[in-house]
Order: structure tokens, then C-alpha cells, then sequence
């Protein structure tokens, strides 16, 4: 009998397993909670999350309707804002004008403005003056141009035509570029561009800017054909931004996504202080980045946000230290780590060091005060990452497992001492920005695009886009005028290279 009773587990020993189960189950429960509120506390200020992420909540494109248990989904939100359909039905047709379309035809005008007459000096076989020879008839051309709003101005070139004593029928030649009998001219085609490719106002919205100030009848389909000119006369001035950028000292280097014919693609941004190049590809990882011909070859020193593929290139890395203050901001936010605080006051501290030395003429921090801040940048990381190693450790035993997930603020932690180098090095290089955000605000050109215009129809769009912007934004950095230098490439007959050829 006593053998009997002592085999039972008692009240107590019941209890206390209990109470071992509970707090196994209590120290699960705040794991996962504190793991969901740190994803809905993630925005563009203390994450790596884009500023798009931070606006209305994106409808959710799968037919299937969500359940409340949907990871990191907030259903309250979720019943505000409901999944939109569309009553709208895709159809075969290709884009553009359809049959029946009512065009619009540039028609010639009886009383131009203005008359340009191409005369002839010699035959073009026997060089016999043909100065005392009458013309035989006038072959006329007319360019259009938007001149005050609501009235174009109408040129009209006419060339003579001679018959010379030898037989032989010559005809003066026109300007470059007037090649049919009705045209716009290149004032109005540049314009055209202009409003396109860098305000980004769709094609029907600038034919309606010139029927509505200009009194043209200019269509969209007419944009079109400009922008795609102007792309085919920039061919050798995209690879002499490419050619420069190889060459270029430091370089930064993002990817953005964009769409694509409903797909997402992937625009892939180099730049420097005096050049820029998109490049658009199905590929986010290397594939798309070694078909800009660059990072291959590329040996100077490249500025990014440790996305991984980058680390393939035989390069020198830099990290941005812009992504790294938004983290640690993450860190202090959910955590309230004051390490993580500590850290952020110090690298800002050593940037505005370096830039106030950088005004004096100094080409890097002074060595001791560097060590220094070296010094001081290792005792936080390493006090950090052995209190968010201790919690780790407590949490382990709580939950009674083997081992736990890391925290984010321990693997960031951990980044940061083991790339303490690439995070550091713009203290000794003041030519080494702080962070990468000269490549974030190129991006952020690509991304206007998008949501004013929507998304390219093809990748010939796409390609469009980006060897007009990376010419764009090279001559912006240039200090060229925007108008001018897309007047420069309409006019660009010959595919000269338009920058650094001098």
C-alpha cells in the first residue's frame, strides 16, 4: 500500500508540472507575439521596406479569400479594405489604334508662315553652274512646329528642281531631317519626348497637351514613333555611359522592381556623381546584373545595401549606412535597446566628422580618432550581441528546446561586426559616401514612372525608358539642360555620342 502511494505523483507535483507547462506555452506565445508585432511595426523608416509599402493597404490578387490566420495580416485592415474585382475582361486585341480607328492626318497648309527656298548652284553630274538656269518646279516640304499656344507655325522648305544643258535633272537637297512632305518638326518631337520620358505623362495625355494649347493634332501613336527615334539615336551615347562607369572610382549600385506586360521585372541602377545607367531584365540576381556588362569587369569600389549577389563581383564593397540606421531605428522600436541608440548616435557622429574634415581639404579621418571610434563601435556591438545572445539563451530554456530562432537584432548585430570593414570604410576615403542613397533617388525616378504612367506593355518600352533616362539623368548631373539635351538627341541623325565626347 505504501509502495502504491508513493508511485502516485501528488497534488504538488501535478501542480508544479502544470505551472512548468504554462510558462513553456506563456514564454511561446510572447515569442510569436513579439516576433507579429515587429512585422506590423516595419515601415520605410526603421526597415529595409520601400516608402510604397508604406501608404494604403495593397489589394491582394489571389481569387482565394483570406482567413483570419493569414501571417502577418492584420484582419481589421483587411475588412476596410476588401480585395477589389474588376468587371473588366481582357481581349485579344493588340495595343494600340483599333480597325475603324478614326486617325489623324498632318495635313499641309495652303499659306505657311514662313518660306525657306533650297536652291541649286552646279549639276551634280558635270558640276556646270546652273546660277542663269530657270527652275523647272518647286518640290515643297513642310515642318510644323508649335509656336504661340493655340498657333503652329508652318515652315515651308522648297527645294528647285533644274534641268542642266547636259540633260541631267537636279533637285537641291533639304535640311537634315526633313525627309516627308508633312512633318512635325524637331522643337515639337523634343517637346513630345520631354513630357514623356521625363515627366512621365502618358501618350494620349501629351497628344492632348498639344491639340489643347498648340492647336496641333498630334497623336499618340506620333509620340510613340518620337520616343523610339530618339531611342535608336542614342545607341552609342548609352555605351558611353556604360564605357564611363566602368571606369569610375566609386560607383552605387540598387534594383527596383517594375512591371512589365503584367510581370514583375527588375530595373537594375549604376550610377555615379556624373552618370547613370538602368537596365531593365527579367533577373534580380547576378543573370540580370551581368547583362548591363559592367560588375563583371568592375574592380573600383561599390556602394549597395549587402544584397548577397553583390558580393559575387570582384569589387570593393561598401555597405549603406542609411539601411543600417533604419534597422537599428527597427531595434530600438521594438526592443527600446539603447545599445542599438548608441550605435546610431555614433555613426551619424562619425559622418559629420568626415564631412567637416573633408571641408578642410583632408582626404580621411585622422588614425587616432578613427581607432577610436573603431574601439568604441566594437564594445557596443559586442555588449549587443551578447544581451540579445542571453535573451536567446533564456528563451531556449523557457520553451525547452535545443536551440531558438536568432532575433533580428541579433543578426544585425552580427552583420555589422562582421562586415565591420565595409561599414566603416567612408572614414578612410572622404571620396566613399555614408550610404547609397544617391542610387535610392535614381530609383526613385523609375518608380514615379510607374504610378503616374502604369507599367511598360513590353520589354521594348522597357528599353526605351531606360537609355532615354540614363541619358536624361546623366546630362541633369552634368549640369546640361534637360529640354536641350533631348532636342540634341531627336536631331541626333548620325548616332553621335551626345556625352563626354569632347
Amino acid at each position: 500500500m505504501g509502495s502504491e502511494t508513493s508511485s502516485t505523483p501528488s497534488s504538488y507535483q501535478l501542480l508544479a508540472e502544470e505551472v512548468v507547462q504554462l510558462r513553456m506555452k506563456v514564454a511561446y506565445l510572447e515569442e510569436r507575439c513579439r516576433e507579429l508585432e515587429g512585422m506590423v511595426s516595419k515601415n520605410s523608416q526603421n526597415s529595409s521596406k520601400p516608402p510604397s509599402s508604406d501608404g494604403y493597404q495593397k489589394p491582394n490578387k489571389s481569387d482565394s479569400p483570406q482567413d483570419d490566420s493569414t501571417n502577418g495580416k492584420n484582419s481589421d485592415s483587411q475588412q476596410e479594405s476588401p480585395t477589389p474585382k474588376s468587371l473588366r475582361q481582357s481581349s485579344d486585341n493588340k495595343a494600340g489604334g483599333q480597325k475603324g480607328h478614326k486617325g489623324n492626318c498632318l495635313k499641309s497648309v495652303d499659306n505657311p508662315d514662313y518660306v525657306v527656298y533650297h536652291t541649286l548652284l552646279e549639276c551634280h553630274d558635270y558640276h556646270t553652274s546652273l546660277l542663269d538656269v530657270e527652275p523647272l518646279k518647286h518640290i515643297e516640304r513642310q515642318v510644323f512646329e508649335r509656336g504661340k499656344p493655340g498657333c503652329p507655325e508652318v515652315t515651308a522648305h522648297r527645294a528647285e528642281v533644274k534641268v542642266c544643258s547636259c540633260g541631267h535633272h537636279n533637285q537641291a537637297a533639304f535640311p537634315e531631317g526633313v525627309t516627308a512632305a508633312v512633318q512635325y518638326g524637331p522643337s515639337t518631337r523634343a517637346m513630345a519626348v520631354y513630357l514623356n520620358q521625363y515627366h512621365f505623362i502618358p501618350y494620349k495625355r501629351v497628344s492632348e497637351y498639344f491639340h489643347t494649347v498648340h492647336n496641333m493634332s498630334l497623336s499618340a501613336g506620333s509620340v510613340a514613333n518620337f520616343v523610339a527615334a530618339t531611342y535608336e539615336n542614342l545607341a552609342s551615347t548609352e555605351q558611353v555611359i556604360k564605357d564611363a562607369l566602368k571606369e569610375t572610382p566609386v560607383a552605387g549600385s540598387d534594383e527596383t522592381g517594375m512591371r512589365v506586360d503584367g510581370d514583375l521585372w527588375w530595373l537594375h541602377i549604376l550610377r555615379d556623381d556624373q552618370w547613370t545607367l538602368y537596365h531593365l531584365a527579367q533577373k534580380r540576381g547576378c543573370e540580370g546584373m551581368d547583362a548591363m556588362g559592367i560588375l563583371l569587369t568592375f574592380t573600383g569600389v561599390l556602394v549597395h545595401d549587402h544584397w548577397k549577389p553583390y558580393f559575387t563581383y570582384a569589387a570593393v564593397h561598401v555597405l549603406c549606412n542609411a539601411h543600417h540606421l533604419r534597422e537599428l531605428q527597427g531595434v530600438v522600436d521594438r526592443d527600446a535597446n539603447q545599445l542599438a541608440l548608441r550605435l546610431m548616435k555614433l555613426l551619424r557622429l562619425s559622418w559629420h566628422y568626415c564631412k567637416g574634415f573633408n571641408t578642410i581639404g583632408m582626404l580621411q579621418m585622422p588614425s587616432v580618432l578613427q581607432e577610436r571610434i573603431e574601439d568604441i563601435y566594437d564594445r557596443i556591438l559586442k555588449r549587443a550581441l551578447a544581451k540579445e545572445a542571453a535573451y536567446m539563451e533564456m528563451q531556449r530554456q523557457e520553451l525547452g528546446r535545443k536551440k531558438v530562432k536568432r532575433t533580428k537584432a541579433y543578426n544585425l548585430f552580427k552583420r555589422l561586426i562582421d562586415y565591420k570593414e565595409e561599414t566603416l570604410r567612408f572614414m578612410t576615403d572622404f571620396t566613399i559616401p555614408f550610404d547609397n542613397n544617391g542610387s535610392e533617388r535614381d530609383a526613385r525616378m523609375a518608380k514615379l514612372k510607374q504610378k503616374i504612367s502604369g507599367c511598360f506593355r513590353n520589354d521594348d518600352g522597357g528599353s526605351m525608358f531606360t537609355r532615354i533616362r540614363s541619358y536624361v539623368s546623366s546630362a541633369k548631373k552634368q549640369g546640361k539642360n534637360i529640354f536641350h539635351s533631348i532636342y540634341r538627341a531627336v536631331e541626333n541623325y548620325g548616332n553621335l555620342p551626345l556625352l563626354g565626347a569632347e
